[in-house]
């Protein structure tokens, strides 16, 4: 339920636009214009048809934006999850879900390049120009596995203009230490290069009092250079170097319920001997309580007891590498040829104690390694004076290879070596270990147009229309194996142990699939006035089906997952009010989606596959407004319906999983139709402000002031109670004093003002009825920070 009492004022101040601004300023000041490449091509956000919410560099810069999960906070109906198998994007309550296998629904673009692995876009935020969500599917011109939207992310160009900046960041609560350079020299008349260079490090803001230091520690290192050359009148070439480093030290991940028990049931284990005992007793149980650490009280508080295998310690290391090579060429008066050419590659290691508890008890070791590379070519421009185009080719060829080494250690438990029945002893394995490997190659191509036939000078209407191929073929294979090792055990105990853990069986598959797809969009423009501008659009989106890489059996069915399709109806509303001073833009939406790819975790693995339908509909609306010289405020909101209304093979929570189990049924689903999505708040909204007071004639005063806020929402699809992030907002801020002419600035940044505890995900602890962890947000804090302009 949305608090009315906390949300008056942003309701009068989203009010204004449409009683017309009754109260007249005295003065005007206009608002700077917003420039974005929505639609592959420069153009003001206000003439965009499509809802895209643009955050600019000098926004993530003074919030103190380090990475883009934090950008979320500031766009309604957009969440990002750093899960136990690396991360999830969303827009409009749609994403991937968790799983090594998926590429996301919201397509990432990094200066043109597409990156749809999450590994690919983990590195800080660096001398970025500007980020646009673009919310709704975008297949027609940023192709497939864009079915929720498109995240376009542009990295600052070399110029001609000589500057620099140095700025050093002290942050005392997490131990934060950041240091930024950024220098842009021009050579000559048409040469330009700009490096940047950012050094994060931070201590942590978790307390793990087995280990007796803060988690999770981080050290981060990026480095850009970016060259331009105007090779002509007609030919501007452009080239980005990139590489990052930066890894982990621990998890953000805490136990926030302790109660679970393990249970080891009879009905599971197909042991070579008749059992005089009766189902459904388990053959072993043990309490999570009662075993781990005491002062461990299962609550959220950024307090966790995890104690990794000293052999393998809970780390997150990632090496990325890009370039990207652009080339825009004048082909004649209106018409321009654009090349991008892009490199992209990363080594990724993420080791986790799983079962987030003191105890040595489960381990993994998750690995990626990804390499892809990318053409694109388009033609834009206009065919006399009423129809402007833009047609181009694309393709794509990536290779990735995961694995994922789990040991468990059931001597932790106090697990005997042997099972003591009347008249004889049974021998169990105490230590075992599975090893996964996942290899995927894709190759993609499509050829896509779209035109627009300004009909009048107030109407236009807008086709678009994308075909794409897309082949991947895969292989995986899964060995059980002994304790700390990775190669196959020739011991039956092994196996049979396993299947009755999570289903893991020794096995070597293999697939592939070709699919052609075809993506439309229609725009239909209208300008009341040149002030004033509606539209409607419809378009269709593609998610491309695959291979479940986290799947522990051999089924063929289990292993693959087809395609996602959608449709999309979208009335929208742009104005530019107070002759320039403010904007306020609206859009209705409504979204349907068939065969929809999910994926969970269930206690005991993975489910993956396609649920039936969902619909994902709601409004959203955001507003700019100056004030005068020294105020500024701006306000978005999003009110989402998003819910399957067929899904009947749902994941089951971990309560009905272990019943399930008692029954002899290991494969357990549920009937989620008509039941909400995951990462859907029913309402989200940003509140900004900023305030500036000159101090003589050469120094300036200036206060920020944004509070976010979002609705209760699930962040797991079973719909366990235990898994819901309650309503919370948040109150961050900037106050500076700059200095124009010496070019300095001090800054004081405080993020979390009011200490709110929220968890961006979280899950069933595996193999523990009733225990979940829970990721944890930073808690609240001030940072320092010093810069210098040149």
């Amino acid at each position: 339920m949305v608090n009315l009492k906390l949300w008056g004022p942003a309701l009068v101040v989203m009010a204004l636009p449409a009683a017309g601004f009754a109260a007249e300023a005295q003065s005007r000041t206009l608002l700077e214009e917003v420039i974005v490449t929505a639609q592959k091509q420069q153009q003001s956000l206000q003439d965009v048809p499509i809802a895209v919410a643009a955050v600019s560099g000098a926004k993530i810069r003074d919030a103190g934006i380090q990475r883009i999960e934090e950008l979320t906070a500031y766009v309604p109906n957009f969440k990002m999850a750093v899960t136990g198998q690396g991360n999830a994007v969303y827009i409009r309550g749609v994403g991937s879900g968790d799983n090594r296998g998926f590429e996301q629904s919201v397509g990432m673009f990094i200066d043109g390049i597409y990156a749809g692995r999450g590994q690919q876009f983990q590195s800080p935020f660096l001398d970025i120009a500007l980020v646009e969500v673009l919310k709704g599917p975008q297949g027609t011109l940023f192709g497939k596995n864009t079915i929720a939207g498109a995240v376009n992310i542009s990295t600052s160009r070399a110029n001609d203009e000589f500057s620099g900046e140095l700025s050093y960041q002290y942050n005392a609560e997490v131990g934060a230490k950041e240091t930024t350079a950024v220098l842009n020299i021009p050579l000559g008349d048409s040469f330009a290069v700009r490096a940047a260079y950012k050094r994060l490090e931070e201590d942590g803001y978790l307390e793990n009092f087995i280990l007796d230091r803060e988690e999770a520690s981080r050290a981060d290192d990026s480095l850009r250079l970016a060259l331009r050359w105007d090779a002509s009148d007609k030919l501007d070439v452009n080239l980005k170097l990139e590489q990052s480093d930066f890894g982990l030290q621990g998890t953000t991940f805490q136990l926030t319920d302790n109660t679970g028990t393990f249970n080891l049931y009879q009905s599971n284990i197909a042991l070579p001997i008749d059992l005089p005992i009766s189902l459904p007793l388990p053959l072993l149980s043990f309490n999570l309580e009662d075993e781990i650490d005491p002062r461990e009280d299962g609550r959220l508080d950024r307090r966790k007891s995890d104690k990794q295998f000293a052999w393998q310690p809970a780390k997150t290391q990632n090496t990325s590498e890009a370039a990207v090579l652009t080339l825009e060429y004048e082909l004649s008066d209106g018409i321009s040829l654009t090349s991008i050419t892009g490199y992209s590659a990363f080594d990724f290691i993420f080791n986790l104690d799983a079962d987030f508890t003191d105890l040595e008890f489960i381990g993994t070791e998750n690995t990626e390694d990804f390499t892809q590379l990318s053409q694109e070519f388009r033609i834009a421009g206009s065919i006399g004076e009423s129809v402007d185009f833009i047609t181009g080719i694309y393709a794509h060829t990536q290779e990735l290879s995961s694995t994922l080494w789990l040991n468990l250690d059931f001597a932790a438990l106090g697990v005997p070596s042997s099972l003591p029945l009347p008249g004889q002893a049974v021998s169990l394995p105490t230590q075992l270990a599975t090893y996964t490997e996942f290899e995927q190659t894709t190759d993609s191509v499509a050829v896509f147009g779209q035109a627009t036939w300004n009909i009048t000078e107030a109407l236009s209407a807008t086709l678009g229309l994308r075909w794409g191929q897309d082949e991947k073929r895969a292989t995986k294979y899964l060995d059980v194996a002994e304790f700390r090792s990775r190669e196959r055990s020739v011991n039956p105990l092994y196996a049979i142990i396993a299947g009755a853990l999570n289903n893991s069986e020794n096995h070597n598959i293999r697939n592939a699939r070709k699919v052609d797809n075809v993506s439309p969009a229609f725009n239909l423009q209208w300008y009341a006035d040149q002030d004033v501008m509606t539209y409607f659009r419809y378009a269709k989106g593609f998610k491309d089906g695959g291979f479940n890489a986290s799947d522990t059996t051999a089924s063929q069915d289990a292993f693959t997952y087809e395609d996602e399709e959608a449709d999309t109806f979208e009335l929208g509303l742009k104005t530019t009010l107070l002759d320039g001073s403010a904007t306020f833009n609206a859009a209705i939406f409504y979204t349907e989606f068939m065969n929809r790819q999910v994926s969970n975790f269930t206690l005991t693995g993975y489910v993956a596959g396609n649920a039936a339908e969902s619909i994902t509909q709601g409004f959203e609306a955001d507003m700019r407004w100056a004030l005068n010289e020294r105020v500024t405020l701006g306000a978005s909101m999003a009110w989402l319906d998003s819910y399957f209304t067929s899904f009947v093979n749902g994941p089951c929570n971990a309560a009905q999983t272990d019943a399930a189990y008692r029954a002899g049924n290991p494969d357990c689903r549920q009937d989620l139709t008509n039941e909400g999505t995951d990462y859907a708040p029913e309402v989200s909204a940003s509140l900004t402000s900023q305030f500036t007071q000159p101090i003589g004639d050469a120094m300036e005063l200036r206060l920020q002031l944004d509070l976010n806020y979002s609705d209760d929402y699930f962040y797991t699809q079973d719909r366990d109670e235990a898994d819901v992030q309650e309503a919370y907002y948040k109150i961050n801020s900037r106050l500076s004093l700059m200095h124009f002419r010496q070019g300095w600035e001090l800054a004081l940044i405080g993020k979390n003002l009011t200490n709110e505890m929220t968890r961006s995900s979280g899950n069933d602890v595996p193999l523990f009825v009733g225990a979940h962890f829970a990721a944890t947000d930073a808690p609240r804090s001030i940072a320092v920070e010093g810069v210098m302009r040149f």
